[in-house]
């Protein structure tokens, strides 16, 4: 009488063992390959001086067709015109080099209008995009986008971006992907109270008074996982002067044990 609800066993538990390496197989391994998109540089020439624009990026590729189309879609300089989306990479790739083009182009433009004007003034354009392959675990994989531009004024502005994504789903986490139902509240709190410790003389120009507003500002899509736990990263100017530079908030796994779903707590 045992024998077929052992076998049934014995299928499923094999069935599992079957699933488990489907899935294994599936998931691919990144080499991530350096790929040079743009570089370009056009300056109006004077004797003694040149004023240049200039345009740089690349990215690492991966090779697999679904997450090089994620990060190139990331690099585009402006959204494109047509309703029509480029379906694969080249397509991708031709349409950032145009619009790398056009932006080379107006910019040069710029820059001679103003020194060839009556009273002549300074000015240059810089546009720089990177991303980079931080790590592959399992099936998560986490890259670095760092975006520079200058147009003008005393400084130009700069911002560090993280990306997450699941290799098998095909697909970037973003937060409410990752945290527990009704966490976002305790993640809230936490990442408050760690700005206030580390941030103390800000808090009082940057941090607003209004609990949405606050959730809008730190309850950001833009996180990496690390050996410590789970850093946030914001921009200048979102919660403390340009000469700070970015903030980043950095919660220890033990600090997310009823925030962050349990197949994201990566401390083991």
């Amino acid at each position: 009488m045992q024998r077929v609800p052992n076998l049934l066993i014995a299928s499923l538990l094999l069935g599992s063992v079957y699933a488990s390496s489907a899935v294994a197989a599936a998931t691919p391994l990144l080499v991530p390959q350096l790929v040079e998109v743009v570089a370009q540089k056009k300056c109006f020439q004077e004797e003694e001086q040149e004023f240049c624009a200039e345009i740089r990026i690349d990215l690492e590729s991966t090779g697999v067709d679904w997450l090089d189309q994620a990060l190139l879609a990331r690099l585009a300089i402006t959204e494109a015109e047509s309703v029509a989306v480029p379906i694969d990479v080249p397509a991708q790739l031709q349409e950032i080099k145009q619009q790398a083009n056009a932006w080379l182009t107006e910019s040069y433009a710029d820059i001679k209008e103003a020194r060839e004007a009556e009273e002549p003034y300074f000015i240059s354009y810089d546009h720089s995009d990177s991303i980079r392959f931080i790590a592959q675990r399992n099936h998560l994989a986490s890259f670095k986008q760092f975006s520079y531009v200058y147009s003008g004024g005393a400084h130009g502005i700069y911002n560090t971006s993280y990306a997450l994504f699941d290799l098998n789903t095909r697909k970037q986490l973003l937060l409410p992907d990752i945290l527990q139902r009704f966490a976002d509240a305790k993640l809230l709190q936490a990442l408050r109270e760690l700005y206030l410790e580390n941030y103390a003389d800000y808090a009082e120009s940057w941090l607003s008074d209004n609990l949405a507003e606050q959730a809008q500002t730190f309850l950001t899509d833009n996180f990496v996982f690390n050996e410590q736990g789970l850093t946030f990263s914001y921009a200048p100017y979102a919660l403390a002067p340009y000469a700070e530079g970015e903030v980043r908030l950095t919660l220890h796994y033990a600090q997310l044990q009823d925030i962050l779903k349990p197949q994201y707590i990566l401390d083991n």
